[in-house]
Formats: structure tokens, sequence, C-alpha cells
């Protein structure tokens, strides 16, 4: 095998700086990691962007962070996407503000590496409360506030370990099942509502380098990276770059698709 030629992350310097211009996005998950390059993504292409996470601290600091004199607006609603009523209650915010939505993304997810014989019922709940019926709710209020306008984009962040299972030192059967479950929703939601001017697609990362991986150790990231063809683990603004473009007019033709950003971890 030859030896991987150093990749450096993704970019969406290639993007129009008025890509999404008066555009509002809402990403969930915004606190940090890939949810926070996503957001940073969206508001230096111009959109007005809602971040959301259950971590209100977290989240009034990427705010600060991201936020410009003169940039779009850029605002903060802590929910938690296990709860409906939450997430009906930011999608009212949103509408009172600013009457629409035009980009959503559904980044908010909890990662768990138990083994299997040491899994209990309530491990199960928590995990597809928060991945699969969190991620519903999320979509399932955009697409109605979308098809009633005839137009709108939405990108849910599965994994490769819904697509090629879990069980490792990196995920466990409950992850995998629920991000299987997502990629299975935006199908049956891109079926379903087909026609409408909705685009609805999938984000499939591969191993990426994000808080949410901060237990793994530096030698076990590193046997990650070398077991990848491109050579290393991915980076939130690799897959911050891929969702950004999904969005975009550029992959207009795209729908109901899964989009794998991994390193090469999946090709076939």
């Amino acid at each position: 095998m030859n030896q991987p030629v150093a990749v450096a992350p993704s970019s969406w310097d290639c993007f129009a700086p008025d890509t999404f211009a008066d555009q509002v996005t809402l990403v969930t998950g915004a606190a940090g990691g890939m949810g926070r390059e996503v957001a940073r993504a969206f508001h230096q292409l111009g959109a007005h962007v809602w971040l959301s996470d259950l971590d209100g601290a977290a989240l009034e600091t990427t705010a600060k962070e991201l936020r410009t004199p003169a940039g779009p607006e850029l605002a903060v609603f802590p929910a938690d996407v296990a709860d409906p009523s939450a997430v009906a209650e930011l999608y009212r915010r949103i509408d009172e503000r600013h009457g629409r939505i035009d980009n959503v993304v559904s980044c908010a997810a909890v990662i768990t590496a138990a083994a299997a014989l040491e899994m209990s019922t309530e491990h199960w709940d928590r995990v597809l409360r928060i991945n699969l019926i969190g991620t519903f709710s999320v979509l399932q209020e955009a697409v109605r506030r979308m098809t009633a306008r005839g137009t709108g984009q939405i990108v849910a962040v599965a994994s490769d370990a819904g697509k090629r299972g879990g069980g490792g030192l990196v995920a466990d059967a409950a992850y995998a099942a629920s991000k299987a479950g997502v990629l299975s929703v935006v199908k049956s939601l891109a079926r379903e509502f087909a026609g409408t001017g909705v685009r609805i697609n999938a984000l499939t990362p591969g191993p990426t380098d994000t808080p949410m991986h901060g237990s793994l150790s530096d030698a076990l990231k590193e046997r990650i990276a070398a077991g990848l063809p491109i050579g290393r683990m991915g980076h939130p603004k690799d897959m911050a770059a891929a969702i950004a473009f999904l969005c975009s007019p550029a992959a207009a033709f795209i729908y109901g698709a899964s989009l794998n950003v991994d390193g090469g971890a999946m090709f076939e």
C-alpha cells in the first residue's frame, strides 16, 4: 500500500461568499465539533444561522466565536431534540423572527461504545430517543414548513456505522442502529415528499476527530487513521464543507442520497 499523502481538511472557500445570502439556516448539535463548523460555514457564506444544542453555555461560547459585527444574524436557542415540544418551540421562534426556514442541518447526537452484553434497555432508549426520534422531530418540523413554501434543503447527519454496523471500540450496536434509522428516515421522507421542492439528503461521515470522540486515546486515533485510504481521520471542516455543498445550488439534482465523507472507509 502506498504511503498516504497528507491531505488538508476540506474548505468552503471555493463557494461564493453570498451562496446562502439572506437564507435562514438551523443547525442542531451546534455547540461544538461538527455542528459548530457547519454553523461557521453557513454564517460565513451569508446565512442567518440559528444554533441549537442541549448545552446552552457552550452554545453561547460558540455564538461569541462566530458572531461578527457586520455579519448575518446569529441566534441561540438551547433545546433537547429528544423533547418534541422543545423542537416545536425552536421552530416557532424561527417562524416568529423570520417567517421561513431555508436550510436545516441535524447534527445533534450522542455516540456510545458499550459492549453488547452489557447494554440495558435504558441505554437503547436514550440513544434512540436522541439520535433517531430527535432527528425525526427536527426533520418533521422542517418538512412541514418547507413543503408549504415549496422550497428548502435538509441534511441529516448519519454515520458509516449505520451502514457497516457497530460493535467496535468507537461505536456500539445502539449507535449503529440509530444511525441506520436516520438513513431510513431520510429515504422515507425523500420518497414521501418527492416533487414538493424540498431536497432531503443524508451525510454519512467516517471516523471524525470531534469532541464526541474525546475519550479515544491518541494511539487509537492513529490506528483508525492508518486504516483509512486517505491516511487521516475526518475533520469537522470536511463534513461542514460537504453539507454546504448539499444545501447549495450545485447539488440541485442530488435527492434522497447518502453522501459518504469518510476518507475512503467505504469505497467500493
